[in-house]
């Protein structure tokens, strides 16, 4: 049997995740899935819970759903191809990686990452950088000078994270294959409606209260969900940064660069909402995106340590009668410990410990960013979803 890999947030699963799903499978083949969990890459609380974003993968063709631990779920681009690459790699038995793509041309996809890694892209790269843009711009103004079809693939979104995956596995010294599905329906970050539509105009019908426009696009989605928001959570955000930032404490949140964390503190101080606190920090190198990660990185405690290593440990969160068998044959092959049960922590060591910690903390203000706000320990009463 093989064990194709994808990585993803499902935020939420939609028909476009179904379609690439049905794409890859068949009876000889399993797909595990690496996926992100409470917190999302674009800086915000994921729409509904992790367990219930499995659950519903489960049911439309994922055979194993991993969780990507917060740390670089919610990361920049590189690091959150590379947690998500690295728990492929360490499950010790994944034939290949798979990814959705704009343009659907596999080959160009790796000779983009060839270039990105080249050492004549990144010293052209570097001298774009001091022009004041985001990297993303200047890394795809950089791009254009070795071809338009490179600076293309750096536009679209996609097609830029595939790259991500591909130098991840090679930085990894993981010669798995690599496959990808062109992408149909409509673009991402779209607001239109078409064979599918983009994860985040269905994340503000969900959050309008107007499941009926997308129920459609969602499959197994319950439309009583416990939607989350990180603006029921506001207040404690800027109250817990307000603390950080009169005791100096917010020095070392990841992804902090070129003395922005001045800027930081300022606009902690001054800010009433989220959106002005994203507003005074945000500059023409800093993203919306990376201004959204960088406040909820300091609530959360994620600091500049955590991307300096691979994810300590592989995370189950629900499995078929296929995943079950690649959990039992990975238990041979897996080079970090599995985690399926409270038992399992104790073969943590204290990286593991620590990121796990983190996590559990994390969950428990996700579980206040809920319309009904739950408890606090859910991830130690967690059970495995099994389909």
């Amino acid at each position: 049997m093989q064990n194709i890999g994808i990585i993803a947030e499902f935020n939420p699963f939609h028909s476009g995740h179904r379609y690439i799903i049905d794409e890859i499978k068949d009876e000889n083949t399993a797909v595990t899935v690496v996926m992100s969990g409470n917190f999302v890459q674009r800086g915000d609380t994921a729409i509904v819970s992790k367990g219930e974003r499995a659950a519903a993968a489960l049911k439309n063709g994922a055979d194993l759903v991993i969780e990507l631990p917060t740390p670089w779920s919610m990361a920049t681009a590189n690091d959150f191809a590379f947690g998500g690459v690295s728990i492929l790699k360490n499950l010790g038995n994944v034939d290949g990686i798979c990814f959705g793509s704009e343009c659907g041309d596999i080959e160009l996809l790796k000779k983009t990452a060839e270039l990105l890694m080249s050492d004549e892209f990144n010293a052209k790269l570097n001298d774009n950088l001091s022009g004041g843009d985001t990297f993303a711009k200047s890394r795809s103004n950089t791009a254009r000078l070795f071809g338009a079809e490179y600076e293309k693939v750096l536009q679209s979104p996609n097609d830029t994270l595939a790259t991500e995956y591909i130098i991840a596995a090679k930085r990894l010294g993981f010669d798995c294959g690599f496959s990808c599905i062109k992408r149909v329906g409509a673009a991402h970050d779209s607001a239109d409606f078409a064979e599918h539509i983009s994860a985040s105009l269905i994340r503000q019908q969900l959050k309008d209260d107007n499941f009926e426009a997308v129920q459609q696009y969602l499959p197994d989605f319950d439309k009583n969900s416990n939607i989350s928001s990180v603006a029921n959570i506001e207040n404690a955000i800027l109250c817990d940064l307000r603390r950080k930032a009169a005791t100096d404490s917010l020095c070392n949140i990841a992804d902090l660069s070129e003395g922005i964390e001045n800027r930081l503190k300022n606009a902690v101080l001054k800010a009433t909402s989220l959106d002005e606190l994203y507003s005074l920090i945000k500059t023409k190198r800093y993203t919306l995106a990376r201004v959204r990660r960088l406040v909820l990185s300091a609530y959360l405690g994620i600091d500049n340590t955590y991307h300096a290593k691979e994810p300590p440990y592989i995370r189950v969160l629900g499995f078929t009668k296929k995943g079950e068998q690649i959990l039992r044959d990975a238990k041979q092959t897996a080079s970090i410990p599995i985690i399926a049960t409270a038992a399992d922590l104790k073969n943590l060591d204290e990286f593991g410990k620590r990121v796990w910690q983190n996590e559990c903390i994390a969950t428990d203000i996700f579980s206040l960013s809920l319309t009904v706000p739950q408890v606090c320990g859910n991830e130690y009463y967690h059970k495995i979803i099994k389909e």
